[in-house]
């Protein structure tokens, strides 16, 4: 499995027009993912439940509570795997 960061943001973003119809095209960095693309907090559950189910990592809502952005997310994943590898 490929775990680079680059690996993981191509997984979300392909996550994220597959599970949650988000045009991924306008997706950067800076994007914040409840204005832009209308989630909530089950839509964000349901995205930590898979991530965490492709990359058999645990992440916990205190891992998320100061994400504000796209980057910041890909980020956070991106430590928990290399955590766990």
């Amino acid at each position: 499995m490929k775990t680079t960061s680059e690996d993981i943001d191509t997984y979300v973003r392909i996550l994220l027009e597959q599970n949650f119809d988000c045009d991924t095209s306008i997706l950067n960095n800076a994007t914040n993912l409840f204005e832009t693309y209308d989630l909530d907090s089950i839509d964000a559950i349901d995205l930590i439940v898979e991530v965490q189910k492709e990359y058999a990592i645990s992440l916990s809502a205190e891992d998320f509570k100061g994400i504000r952005n796209y980057g910041e997310l890909i980020n956070v994943i991106t430590k928990a795997v290399a955590k766990a590898n």
